[in-house]
């Protein structure tokens, strides 16, 4: 018996596209850290490390990471990614 493969379905680029959007206004939107953490939590992502000073997120069925990096003495966002997992292959 021949096992089954994992069928990939493939990604809806204009999909994938508006959820980085979505995932923008989220981070540009919220001044603290835990704003942010909720608002991927809704859109569902999940934290790889979720570290204010440094965190990364990801959303499997969109194929997105997203990088914060919050100021640890201000508490204000310093800088975030959006990517998608083809944009971050050979960075892991």
């Amino acid at each position: 018996m021949v096992p089954l493969m994992q069928r990939q379905v493939p990604i809806d680029r204009e999909e994938q596209e508006a959820m980085k959007g979505r995932v923008r206004e989220i981070i540009t939107t919220n001044p603290a850290y835990d704003g942010i953490r909720a608002g991927l939590e809704r859109l569902g992502f999940q934290a790889k490390e979720d570290n204010p000073a440094l965190a990364l997120w990801e959303n499997r069925e969109h194929e997105l990471f997203v990088m914060v990096h919050m100021d640890p003495d201000t508490g204000r966002l310093r800088d975030y990614e959006v990517k998608t997992f083809e944009e971050m292959e050979g960075f892991e």
